[in-house]
């Protein structure tokens, strides 16, 4: 079987890219002139030069693959709506389109927990009304949205919607923020905003990826929707008292309300964009979504696909931080 993977150089692509290989697929993996291939090359995978905002690409991208799995996707909080549309929105619809007119199997997409945005009544699930939270969020929902619609035509599709993911080789999103920041003693080890009693829950790397295999394995993922995430959720106190169980380091004494968190964290953000810097503790959007409560049931997944998420969030962090402070991320 040959696999189209989007995405392949990014830090989950990474992951399931290999897991690939070492269960025997063929990998083909979409790659930017511009993109990192150092693991591509070391895994041996097949290579082919393209972009999902350049559908004239996508057509030879497809063409004699059995699956496609798009994980590809620009998420940042200094986004701009116009790149979500064009990545998120209308890249996604490209691929799709393509890989239905090269007959392509089945067309496994990469959502997000986003999607569904703050969660009222935890936990959500699958059948949860959809209402994003932040652009990213709405852009992922429109997605999945143009996916569905092109099963109207033929094609096969399934949905996976991680939370929060995170693990080793992770160096660019708010999991890695907060982690290497509260082990470095930095701003999230200082304060925390409001009371901390939050819901929210993770997502090993690892675990992703069984989803993603568990979906492109099974029959009964064709046309379906399917949360990803550990089996449990957490307050931020209890995040709190895991990493200082970790790494020595105390939770924050100070709480900050969350009106007066966006009035301080307001001139760092400011000096961030004049800078360039990308310190994703310093976005005023952060104060919205710690203080609204992310919580998922992963019973459809459990139950359908077989899905046992292997890491709690202890053991995943001490992976994660182990490797962070052997790559030289915490000092």
């Amino acid at each position: 079987m040959k696999i189209l993977v989007t995405g392949s150089t990014g830090f989950l692509g990474g992951h399931l890219v290999e897991e690939l290989v070492a269960k025997g697929y063929s990998v083909r993996a979409l790659v930017r002139r511009t993109s990192n291939t150092a693991l591509l090359r070391e895994l041996g995978v097949e290579m082919i030069e393209g972009d999902i905002t350049k559908p004239e690409t996508l057509g030879p991208a497809t063409r004699g693959v059995d699956v496609v799995v798009h994980l590809a996707a620009y998420y940042t909080f200094f986004g701009k709506k116009e790149l979500y549309e064009l990545v998120n929105v209308k890249g996604t619809r490209w691929l799709a389109e393509a890989s239905l007119k090269n007959n392509v199997d089945r067309f496994i997409y990469c959502s997000s927990t986003e999607a569904i945005g703050p969660v009222k009544n935890p936990p959500a699930d699958e059948t949860t009304p959809l209402n994003p939270q932040f652009e990213y969020g709405r852009s992922k929902a429109k997605a999945e949205a143009e996916v569905k619609a092109l099963a109207e035509k033929g094609l096969k599709y399934t949905i996976i919607r991680p939370s929060g993911i995170y693990g080793p080789r992770n160096v660019d999103d708010v999991s890695y923020w907060f982690i290497t920041s509260y082990a470095s003693r930095g701003l999230a080890s200082l304060v925390k905003i409001g009371t901390g009693e939050t819901l929210i829950q993770f997502a090993h790397v690892k675990d992703v990826v069984q989803g993603f295999m568990l979906a492109l394995e099974k029959d009964v993922a064709v046309n379906q929707t399917y949360i990803i995430t550990e089996d449990k959720w957490y307050t931020y106190n209890q995040v709190y008292e895991i990493l200082y169980e970790l790494t020595g380091i105390k939770p924050p004494k100070i709480s900050v309300p969350p009106l007066l968190a966006k009035i301080l964290l307001a001139p760092l953000e400011a000096y961030d964009r004049l800078t360039g810097e990308g310190n994703l503790m310093h976005r005023t959007a952060l104060v919205d979504s710690v203080t609204t409560n992310r919580a998922y049931s992963i019973q459809k997944a459990r139950k359908e696909l077989g899905y046992q998420p292997r890491y709690d969030l202890k053991t995943g962090l001490r992976e994660t931080i182990q490797w962070y402070k052997q790559n030289n991320y915490i000092k």
